[in-house]
């Protein structure tokens, strides 16, 4: 016997902005997170724009300090202080934030079951059968259709046919009593990060997130990180320990099957620029739930039902995606020579302003793609020893 319309795994952003979409939409549907509490040990610094609110109608009571000016540092010391024309990011404590979207998606009429990890799925010509674990029970729900929102969680792809993104990159954060760090930080510069860069944020009460990204293991990078910026710092005293994740690059090439679609991380809508996650999750969203509660209200819920959720979401997210993942390679790939001398044509070459008028918190292959033409740019980008085809028919 059916017992929901939708089972929604996985209770971040992606999946708890799906279950409430669908919920306002009529559907029946109930969320599964294995985690004992929504939101409990996640591993993002968790700037969003300042337009996500408005945008998604989300609630903003886990809104924190607003964003406008960053310190940008490379390896060498050079340093830039940068001023956006106003605010254009916002800090939120994403156990809150999360734990406001759940509110949300029960208000709507979601169910949220925590501390349960499924286990298996399993399809027939009716719906598909999930089996989950809780408390050490083990129960199984019948249900419509499925929307896997697991994360960098793979095990449940390939059960269903669905292809999970192949490459990574790998994060590494810790919160530090830091009472003098009043202002955004970035860390640039392949000494610092390979492939990646270092950030430091005010979380407030005399803290601060500090962290990375970098293209192989994390944690000696984040050690060497730790000792040249913040020596003062105190791991073992730390409110948040040092916590590692992988984050995905790439979109996923299947994302969607007969009753089953992924959105978020698990479908690979992640920013390539800085592994930021939450808006284009909560994109991925709109776009599943508009199609999902389509396909229910026709009765139709096969893989060409929901392909249009495919088609949409890649269509607007593709070019940013493939953008920003080339930037970062051709980034990862300069020598820290070639780096400086691009830091220092930010400082001196307008660079700056045009970050200012063109610059777009979460849209930014424009600007990448606006700076590459930029003839002094071009030429230091010209002189890698190392470029994908693609980046070649960029820059000529």
């Amino acid at each position: 016997m059916i017992s929901h319309d939708v089972a929604v795994i996985g209770g971040g952003p992606a999946g708890l902005h799906t279950a409430r979409l669908l919920a306002e939409g009529g559907a029946a549907v109930s969320v599964f997170e294995r985690k004992p509490e929504i939101g409990l040990g996640v591993v993002c610094t968790g700037i969003v724009g300042r337009g996500i609110f408005r945008e998604f109608d989300l609630p903003t009571e886990a809104a924190g300090p607003e964003i406008q000016d960053v310190r940008i540092v490379s390896s060498s010391g050079r340093m830039i202080l940068y001023r956006h024309p106003s605010p254009f990011a916002a800090v939120v404590d994403r156990q809150k934030f999360d734990q406001a979207l759940a509110d949300r998606a029960r208000q709507a009429g979601a169910g949220i079951e925590t501390g349960t990890t499924v286990l298996d799925l399993e399809p027939s010509s009716e719906g598909l059968t999930v089996k989950t674990v809780r408390n050490g029970e083990i129960g199984f729900r019948r249900v419509r259709l499925v929307v896997l929102a697991t994360g960098v969680d793979r095990r449940l792809h390939p059960r269903m046919g669905l292809t999970a993104p192949k490459r990574f990159v790998y994060g590494a954060q810790a919160e530090i009593f830091d009472a003098s760090n009043s202002r955004t930080s970035v860390f640039l510069g392949t000494r610092t990060a390979p492939g990646g860069f270092a950030w430091a944020v005010p979380s407030g009460e005399n803290r601060s997130r500090i962290g990375l990204i970098t293209n192989g293991p994390p944690q000696r990078t984040f050690d060497d990180f730790l000792t040249r910026y913040y020596p003062q710092a105190d791991l073992a005293r730390a409110p948040r320990p040092l916590e590692i994740k992988a984050i995905a690059q790439g979109m996923a090439g299947t994302s969607v099957r007969d009753r089953i679609l992924a959105v978020g991380e698990a479908a690979g809508q992640v920013k390539t620029t800085t592994g930021g996650g939450i808006y284009y999750g909560l994109l991925g969203a709109r776009f599943a739930a508009e199609v999902i509660l389509e396909a229910l209200g026709k009765g139709i819920l096969a893989e060409s039902a929901l392909a249009p959720y495919e088609r949409r979401w890649k269509a607007a997210l593709r070019k940013e995606i493939a953008v920003g993942y080339y930037a970062r390679k051709l980034y990862s790939w300069m020598s820290e020579d070639q780096f400086e001398s691009l830091f220092v044509l930010a400082q001196s070459d307008g660079i700056i302003p045009q970050i200012q008028r063109e610059g777009n918190f979460d849209w930014q292959s424009g600007l990448i793609l606006s700076l590459f033409r930029k003839a002094p740019v071009f030429e230091i980008f010209k002189g890698l020893s190392r470029r994908p085809a693609f980046m070649d028919r960029l820059l000529d």
